[in-house]
């Protein structure tokens, strides 16, 4: 081997270590996060002669950001009343929540429907079953 073919050998290495060096790798990893729950245990309205008060229970909770009241005229356009942020984000039992509001949106013996949004840590949407008072 003279001379010459040694030192194009060696620059030959040299540059392919230099190239798979300069090569970047890269790994996509996906976190999948856990799911939420929420088991309702009840969920009730009870309308006195000032008040309508909205009562639900939960049986447990696991991941649970907050619940959104919502209320509507005719079961369809529900709209944001109210805001409960005490729910549990770690895994925890059941608990008692309760809103109130004023009777006087029951109007002329026409019903009014409630429904809970609840949204967990990652900003996923459920909802509850829907109640009615008259």
């Amino acid at each position: 081997m003279n001379f010459f073919t040694s030192i194009a050998k060696k620059s030959f290495t040299v540059l392919i270590v230099t190239l798979f060096s300069a090569m970047s790798v890269s790994a996509s990893i996906t976190v999948v996060p856990e799911p939420s729950s929420v088991v309702y245990q009840s969920i009730t309205v009870t309308k006195t002669e000032k008040s309508l008060i909205l009562d639900w229970n939960t049986a447990s909770e696991y991941r649970n950001g907050y619940f959104e009241v919502e209320r509507s005229a005719n079961m369809t356009d529900f709209k944001t009343i109210a805001l409960v942020l005490d729910g549990f984000a770690t895994e925890g039992t059941g608990k008692k929540y309760a809103f109130k509001e004023d009777a006087s949106v029951v109007k002329n013996g026409k019903p009014v429907y409630y429904r809970l949004k609840q949204f967990d840590e990652y900003g996923n949407i459920s909802y509850s079953t829907v109640v009615k008072a008259q």
